[in-house]
């Protein structure tokens, strides 16, 4: 690849039967639909980002998630050891993308202030947002941060050469995108700054959030940075492994 440009690979590790009333904001029709999970791998072949933790095996299974495997084992069908990752962007702390830190022993892990700030303030305990927390993995988190693991970010910062960061809100207080550059352009992975292809394209807030005005500046913010609409890869979409390239089972890459 060119310097500074790379793949995006989505690694599917869980999926879930819902319904759309839990999914987007003002539904009540409870249409059936459904919501994978996805841990993300920025590369270029030398260089590896990993985008998101997901959750463990044991946390899926007592919210009645279908866990698929474990993240690392998709990475590795993609050539990518856990174990030996640098870089893991931690887009914000819901429980779905917090959970398998210890699989990246080496990683640095780059999160919001805006974020830790409220996951470990007055408010978090509330029902409103607790439920959306697992504190075990909360806990784990501070501990990383005092072993020196922790990498703070106020607003933008470059990760590495072509991968940004950048902080949206709206989902969660410290909720943050990754843009990428790839050979087609700037990508931007909006995690749960969109969880489907149609919260951005029809400007439908997902079901929980902590900022309602702040979701909708976010989806101008996904539209300013991505250099086309097809580049914008959303966090929960099913649709997403249809829309990317099919590289193995579950797997899909941009």
């Amino acid at each position: 690849m060119p310097s500074n440009t790379y793949q995006i690979s989505a690694v599917q590790y869980a999926h879930r039967e819902t319904h759309s009333s839990e999914v987007f904001h003002g539904d009540q029709r409870r249409t059936p639909m459904a919501m994978d999970y996805f841990v993300w791998a920025v590369t270029d072949g030398d260089r590896t980002v990993v985008v998101d933790l997901g959750f463990t095996d044991e946390v899926g299974t007592r919210r009645g998630r279908t866990f698929l495997r474990s993240p690392d084992v998709g990475l590795a069908e993609i050539g990518i050891d856990a174990a030996r990752v640098e870089h893991v962007i931690i887009t914000h702390f819901h429980y779905d993308h917090t959970g398998n830190y210890a699989l990246f022993p080496r990683a640095t892990f780059y999160v919001q202030d805006a974020e830790m700030s409220f996951w470990t303030g007055r408010h978090a305990r509330r029902p409103a947002f607790k439920h959306s927390l697992e504190v075990e993995d909360l806990v784990a988190l501070v501990r990383l941060n005092h072993e020196g693991r922790m990498t703070f970010i106020d607003g933008e910062r470059e990760i590495l050469p072509g991968i940004r960061v950048h902080k949206v809100g709206g989902h969660t207080a410290g909720m943050q995108i990754v843009s990428v550059q790839t050979e087609r352009g700037r990508a931007v992975l909006a995690s749960d700054a969109s969880h489907y292809y149609r919260n951005l394209d029809d400007g439908i807030p997902f079901a929980v959030h902590h900022d309602l005005p702040g979701v909708y500046d976010a989806f101008g913010r996904i539209r300013d940075l991505a250099d086309a609409p097809d580049l914008v890869i959303p966090g929960h979409d099913p649709l997403v492994l249809e829309r990317l390239r099919t590289v193995g089972p579950g797997i899909v890459a941009l």
